[in-house]
């Protein structure tokens, strides 16, 4: 229960940083339209050279209720990271995942509902690799934190995997920390698969290529 409370809280500090509306859900919707209007803008010409009226055309949102939910352009390119965040949190790491008891189900519901948000938000995951380097510091250091908070509750499954004997990797940080980069490659490296494998396929291969390394002793996350 307290696990629970202290990750709602953590959610709705996360939601409300940049707007001065204080009703949640409303931030939440309206800021999503904004990231993912804005990464498709910011990743055909830059995040430097689009203007907050075209972020404003493409959103729908008349520019003087644009700054109800950001309080400067700038803050837009560090909304798109926080609000991806958010997203793999709840639905890959939230109270109902958690409560999934077996480690392998656990593992798999995770890995799969990661998959459907980094296909669904492939610009924005593409643009997080591209434009980290221009956010301000503060805010990298709080994307940092957010992904590392997200791989070591991973790692944490992992190591509840072993010590059930369920998984056999001597290093549960570093399968955590591999798993996180082997799905990212489906929005950054998905391409390679285009035209040999269905998306489908694609993420059905790569989910078993973690688990198999999961579950087999001496396997490439084992040394």
């Amino acid at each position: 229960m307290k696990k629970t409370k202290k990750y709602r809280e953590s959610k709705k500090t996360s939601l409300m940083t940049f707007s001065r509306i204080k009703n949640t859900d409303l931030v939440k919707s309206k800021q999503l339209l904004i990231a993912k209007k804005a990464a498709k803008l910011f990743i055909k010409k830059g995040s430097g050279n689009t203007t907050i009226r075209e972020i404003s055309k493409a959103t729908g949102l008349a520019m003087g209720n644009l700054y109800d939910y950001i309080k400067k352009k700038e803050d837009i390119l560090c909304l798109v990271f926080d609000v991806f965040h958010q997203i793999v949190e709840e639905s890959s790491f939230g109270p109902e995942i958690d409560a999934i008891e077996d480690p392998e189900e656990k593992m798999r519901t995770s890995i799969r509902n990661t998959q459907k948000n980094i296909h669904e938000f492939s610009d924005e995951v593409k643009l997080m690799y591209r434009e980290s380097h221009l956010l301000p510091p503060k805010y990298l250091e709080r994307a940092k934190q957010q992904e590392m908070r997200q791989i070591k509750q991973m790692a944490g499954y992992i190591q509840t995997g072993i010590k059930k004997g369920t998984f056999k990797v001597n290093d549960p940080f570093f399968a955590a920390s591999m798993t996180f980069c082997l799905q990212a490659s489906l929005a950054l490296r998905g391409w390679t698969f285009e035209g040999k494998y269905s998306r489908k396929k694609a993420d059905k291969l790569v989910e078993n290529y973690i688990m198999k390394n999961l579950m087999t002793e001496d396997s490439e996350l084992c040394s």
